[in-house]
């Protein structure tokens, strides 16, 4: 309950921080569900993104996944992605993508810190225009503070830099497409349930970076 007040205190204290930069608002579950004796698992997303803290919608994002245990600290995922976007303000001017990806993602400690390196290929199909590819690393910490691991009751601090570069025959499309900079507080609910609380900066192209609110629940499920 304790936790749950805090990151209560800490979204208005953020949001009241950017609130000249209009800090932007994500929801997102990242799901994972294991099937007992086997390397595989499927992994289940939603995110929900607003171009304000809540009131005028930027992107729903739903992502499913099919993912092999090949050793202990290597995953590989083959998935598809929908996604569907809004103009800010109005008209809306929606429009959808359709997004097929594979990544490997690879996992190590170091003392109290979990670290993952993902290496993800996209190729979208974006309504409208041409077809093209991505390529997107990201590293991943997560750092237990009240304990020395990860498990239930757990808080711990969660940090991650992604970047994202386009594979595209278009030469009016830049090389660097961009470069996600996230931090964050984390509670296990369980050993297999936990929630997060942060900050993220996001620079897109040449464009100038943006604040992002990000309010997200970590949920692993075995049948």
């Amino acid at each position: 309950m304790k936790f749950i007040f805090t990151c209560v205190f800490l979204f208005f204290s953020i949001s009241t921080l950017f609130a000249q930069q209009q800090a932007q608002g994500w929801l997102i579950y990242f799901g994972n569900t294991a099937f007992k004796s086997s390397p595989l698992s499927i992994h289940h997303e939603l995110q929900l993104r607003d171009y304000q803290l809540g009131g005028d919608h930027n992107q729903t994002l739903l992502r499913v996944g099919l993912e092999y245990a090949a050793k202990p600290w290597l995953s590989i995922t083959g998935g598809y992605g929908f996604i569907y976007t809004e103009a800010e303000n109005s008209p809306n001017n929606p429009f959808n993508e359709h997004r097929i990806y594979q990544e490997a993602l690879l996992k190590h400690g170091v003392n109290r810190f979990s670290i993952r390196h993902r290496f993800r290929l996209e190729e979208r199909f974006i309504a409208d225009k041409s077809f093209r590819g991505r390529g997107r690393y990201g590293l991943f910490v997560d750092v237990p503070l009240t304990k020395a691991d990860l498990g239930k009751d757990a808080v711990y601090m969660a940090v991650y830099n992604e970047i994202f570069l386009n594979i595209s025959e278009d030469d009016n499309l830049d090389i660097f497409d961009r470069n996600r900079l996230y931090g964050g507080i984390g509670y296990k609910v369980t050993n297999d349930l936990g929630i997060q609380l942060g900050y993220m900066l996001q620079h897109v192209e040449q464009k100038a970076g943006t604040n992002h609110v990000l309010l997200s629940l970590h949920h692993r499920m075995k049948w």
